[in-house]
C-alpha cells in the first residue's frame, strides 16, 4: 500500500477518532475489581456483529447439557442475543463486567488489545476457519499494523483452549499464534449441522429466502476481503467481482454474501442483482441452502466442502493475492475446483457442474480426507466434554 493512501486525510481522521474511542473504552474495563461468577459464560463471535459460528454452536450444546450455567452474548446494535441467554452490547458498560467477571470466555477472533484474562478465568479460542491464506505471526507488519500483531500475540497467550478443526490446523496454529497450549482437534462446530439437517428443514431456509422451487440452483457467491482494498475513512471495502449486471442462466439465483471485515462498507448496492445475504445472522444455513458456492481465498471452501456439493473459483485477482498475502498450499493444484478469472467464464460454466463435478472428484475426496475427516457432527459435544467436563485447567 502506497504512503499516499496512509496519508490520506480522511483516513488519518477516521484512524485517530478510532484509536479515541479504544483508549476512552479502556477506561471502563476494570479486570480483577470484581469477583469472578462461576457460572457466567460470555460468548462471542465477530465482535457482536453475529450470533453464528462455533461459538453459537458450543453455545447450542452447552446450554442443553448445562442449563445450570448463566450465559451472556456480546452483541451490536441490531443484533439479537439467541434464546436462553442475554445479550450484552458490545463495548457497553455491562459487557465490560461481564468481559471482567466471567468464569468461561469463548470468542472466535480477539477481544480488544486492552483484555486481559483475570486469574481463574478459562478461556476458549474457537477461530474462524481453517487458513488458506497466512495468518498471525506469518503475516508481516506492513500488512496488518503493528497494534494487531501485539494483540494476537497477547491473545494467544490467554488462551485455555485452541481449537484446531483438523491436524492441517494443528500443525500450523502454534508457530501462527505462538501458542503453546492444549488444541482441540475436534473438527469444527459450526459445521455440525451440515451433517445433521434434513431436506425437508434445507427447503425451509430456503423459503426463508425466497426461494420455494426446488429445482432451483442456489449459487452461494462469499469473496473474502482485501488487505489493499479501503475506503476513504480507513475501513476495508466491499469485494465483488460478480458485476451490478450480470445474469445467470435460467435456473439459477444468485446469493451474495460479504465478508464481516467489510460490514462499514456494505450498501444495497454492493450484492447487484443478487440476494444480499451479507447480514444474514447463519452462514450456516447459506451453505445448507445453496447447490454450489463460489469463493476465491475464504475459509469458506472448507467448511462447504462438507456438503459435498460443488465449489468453483473466481480469483481474478490470485497472483497479486498470492504475492502480498501468501498461502499455506498449493491453490491451483489442490482446490477442489475449477478457478476462473472472470465472472463470464463463471457463467458459463454453471451449467455444467454435474461435469465439473465428475473432473474434479478425485481432487475433491482428497480435499476432504485432508480437511473434512473430523466433520462428523459431534465436535461441539467434543468440545464441550473436555471443557466444562474438566475442572482441572492450566495455570493461569
Amino acid at each position: 500500500m502506497s504512503w499516499t493512501n496512509y496519508l490520506n486525510p480522511s483516513r488519518l481522521l477516521g484512524g485517530l477518532r478510532r484509536r479515541g474511542v479504544l483508549y476512552l473504552r479502556r477506561l471502563a474495563y476494570r479486570p480483577g475489581s470484581k469477583p469472578l461468577n462461576p457460572k457466567a459464560v460470555l460468548f462471542e463471535a465477530f465482535e457482536g456483529k453475529v450470533i453464528g459460528d462455533s461459538p453459537y454452536e458450543i453455545f447450542r450444546h452447552l446450554k442443553s447439557v448445562r442449563p445450570d450455567l448463566e450465559f451472556y452474548w456480546s452483541v451490536k446494535p441490531g443484533v439479537e442475543a439467541p434464546e436462553g441467554s442475554t445479550g450484552l452490547v458490545w463495548a457497553s458498560k455491562a459487557w465490560f463486567q461481564a468481559l471482567a467477571s466471567s468464569k468461561y470466555l469463548v470468542n472466535n477472533s480477539n477481544f480488544p488489545w486492552y483484555f486481559r484474562k483475570v486469574p481463574g478465568q478459562v478461556y476458549l479460542q474457537t477461530w474462524h476457519g481453517t487458513p488458506l491464506k497466512r495468518l498471525g505471526r506469518d503475516v508481516g507488519v506492513d500488512q496488518f499494523s503493528a497494534l494487531y500483531q501485539q494483540t494476537m500475540d497477547r491473545e494467544a497467550q490467554a488462551w485455555d483452549y485452541l481449537i484446531a478443526p483438523n491436524d492441517f490446523c494443528a500443525e500450523r496454529f502454534p508457530s501462527i499464534f505462538g501458542y503453546r497450549g492444549e488444541q482441540l482437534i475436534t473438527g469444527y462446530p459450526r459445521n455440525d449441522r451440515l451433517s445433521k439437517t434434513t431436506d425437508a428443514q434445507r427447503q425451509v431456509i430456503r423459503a426463508n429466502l425466497g426461494i420455494t422451487d426446488p429445482s432451483e440452483q442456489l449459487v452461494l457467491y462469499a469473496p473474502t476481503w482485501r488487505e489493499f482494498k479501503r475506503t476513504p475513512t480507513g475501513n476495508w471495502d466491499t469485494v465483488n467481482f460478480v458485476g451490478p449486471t450480470t445474469e445467470l442462466p435460467e435456473g439459477f439465483t444468485l446469493l451474495f454474501r460479504g465478508h464481516h471485515n467489510t460490514y462499514a462498507a456494505h450498501s444495497n448496492k454492493v450484492s447487484g442483482r443478487a440476494i444480499d445475504v451479507t447480514k444474514y445472522p447463519d452462514v450456516t444455513d447459506l451453505y445448507l441452502a445453496a447447490d454450489v458456492l463460489v469463493t476465491d481465498y475464504s475459509s469458506v471452501m472448507f467448511d462447504y466442502t462438507v456438503t459435498g456439493k460443488p465449489i468453483l473459483f473466481l480469483a481474478p485477482d490470485l497472483v497479486r493475492y498470492r504475492s502480498e498475502r501468501g498461502f499455506y498450499l498449493d491453490y491451483e493444484a489442490e482446490v477442489p475446483g475449477p478457478i476462473f478469472k472472470t465472472s463470464d467464464e463463471l457463467v458459463a460454466a454453471l451449467p455444467n457442474l454435474d461435469r465439473i463435478s465428475a473432473k474434479y472428484a478425485i481432487q475433491y475426496r482428497a480435499w476432504q480426507a485432508k480437511f473434512d475427516h473430523l466433520e462428523d457432527g459431534f465436535a461441539a459435544k467434543r468440545v464441550v466434554e473436555r471443557v466444562w467436563g474438566n475442572s482441572q485447567h492450566r495455570p493461569n
